[in-house]
């Protein structure tokens, strides 16, 4: 899936080659006045009047759709426990690699303090 590109727009979610622009598939949902996705792995979660589907990533078949009864057809914000976790584990990898660097420096600067001293 890593050369797809996919696209909420005008009640439908649409996948696209990301490279040549090319046209996978084309799944039409619910319009509304803006359609919101989010990809998470092989689902594709898509927003739009008032109602939240789930997709298959590879071909668009829509896996459930929930009303959201009582909720109202605003707009919606999508966020996944997953790609929260990929962020913060991408954020503690490069914590720790700022740290190594930071004791290799403080390495070599003690290393080389040392070898000034004892050549006095």
């Amino acid at each position: 899936m890593e050369n797809r590109i996919y696209l909420g727009v005008g009640g439908h979610v649409v996948c696209l080659d990301r490279k040549t622009g090319q046209e996978y598939w084309r799944t039409p949902i619910k319009r509304g006045q803006l359609t919101n996705i989010l990809v998470d792995g092989e689902e594709i979660f898509a927003h739009s009047g008032g109602h939240l589907f789930c997709l298959k990533a590879s071909t668009g078949s829509l896996l459930w759709e929930n009303g959201l009864k009582g909720l109202g057809f605003g707009y919606a914000i999508l966020a996944s426990g997953s790609a929260v976790q990929q962020a913060a584990t991408a954020a503690a990898s490069q914590l720790q690699a700022q740290a190594s660097a930071a004791a290799a420096s403080a390495a070599v600067v003690a290393s080389t303090a040392a070898a000034s001293s004892s050549g006095n």
